[in-house]
């Protein structure tokens, strides 16, 4: 009776329901200084420098007294709908610039949140700067933001030698992890061979960038994909959130979809199909079913017209695993 009381929903009506999943999601320091983003690059976008800068007196045979230095401070947009983060991991790639010696060095990062002082943590480097490496740090903070709020991070160096941080890449994924409920999906349909799928985001991001990335895939059995250069991407309806705020959702479309059993894959980075141990899994996968009409046409569940094909299924999700 419940799911039949369901399938009567008129055509018209907005399912406000939505499926948001706890997600670790990669906030990155973008190259213009200023923006903290979970929006990436494509594959083959150069990535961005940063200096971070050894502030000491230079004597004649070593250097003293050194000093903390500010390499820049990025911020998030403004979260669209109320959020509670925790602020897991900071990630630096960085290498020194001076062979001659070791950097010994120190990071500060200083957590706020719309301009104010929260949290900070000083963490020692375990690299000497001779290589380029990838170091991550546990913060563990933890806030609870209001639609409107912004949080960032200023950071600050403290070495023997400059450090050439490498940084908005792909690969080099300096920046923050940070688990919250950064999307909600409402729903999927089929009609025919159109797909499409709809959510809304805390911090929204260009998503015909991630479908050119393949950071968002559509697979089905024996091995079918479906062609993002056939993609779309629109503005949905407004949602009611749980807290009651309003946020306005995300449609992508792919059309001329022939597979069976089909998942949509989203992810904010990348993607690899074939999950070998280099790349990361997909943050949230839905299965995909469409029901059979009882007419032997495309009108609806059971005949009703107007009423999309498919229910969403949410199958599962998992923050993204470390490389």
């Amino acid at each position: 009776m419940l799911a039949m009381g369901f399938l009567m929903v008129p055509a018209g009506a907005e399912e406000e329901e939505s499926f948001s999943p706890d997600l670790a999601l990669g906030f990155i320091w973008k190259e213009d200084g200023t923006t903290l983003s979970p929006q990436n690059k494509l594959p083959d976008e150069a990535e961005a420098h940063t200096t971070g800068r050894a502030e000491y007196d230079q004597g004649i045979l070593f250097r003293s007294n050194r000093e903390a230095t500010k390499v820049g401070e990025w911020t998030t947009d403004e979260a669209a709908y109320d959020q509670s983060i925790s602020v897991d991991q900071a990630i630096v790639w960085w290498k020194g610039k001076d062979p001659d010696y070791e950097a010994e060095c120190e990071w500060t990062f200083k957590f706020r949140v719309n301009g104010g002082n929260i949290d900070e943590s000083v963490v020692t480097c375990s690299s000497n700067g001779d290589n380029l490496e990838r170091e991550t740090w546990s913060l563990g903070w933890s806030y609870d933001l209001v639609k409107g709020d912004d949080f960032g991070f200023e950071v600050w160096y403290e070495g023997w030698e400059d450090a050439d941080i490498y940084h908005d890449n792909i690969t080099y994924d300096t920046g923050f992890t940070v688990t919250s409920k950064p999307l909600s999906v409402f729903k999927a349909s089929i009609s025919g061979n159109t797909v499409s799928v709809e959510f809304a985001e805390a911090w929204p991001v260009d998503w015909k960038i991630n479908l050119r990335g393949n950071y968002v895939m559509m697979m089905g059995m024996d091995g079918y994909m479906a062609d993002n250069n056939k993609a779309s991407v629109s503005q949905g309806t407004e949602h009611e959130m749980a807290n009651g705020t309003v946020a306005t959702g995300t449609v992508i479309t792919w059309d001329g979809v022939t597979g069976k059993d089909l998942n949509v894959m989203l992810h904010y980075t990348q993607f690899d199909h074939m999950a070998n141990d280099s790349a990361e899994g997909p943050i949230v996968t839905l299965g995909v079913v469409a029901a059979s009409s009882s007419g032997g046409d495309d009108s609806g569940i059971l005949g009703l017209p107007g009423f999309p094909l498919l229910l969403a299924i949410p199958a599962f999700a998992f923050a993204a695993r470390r490389r």
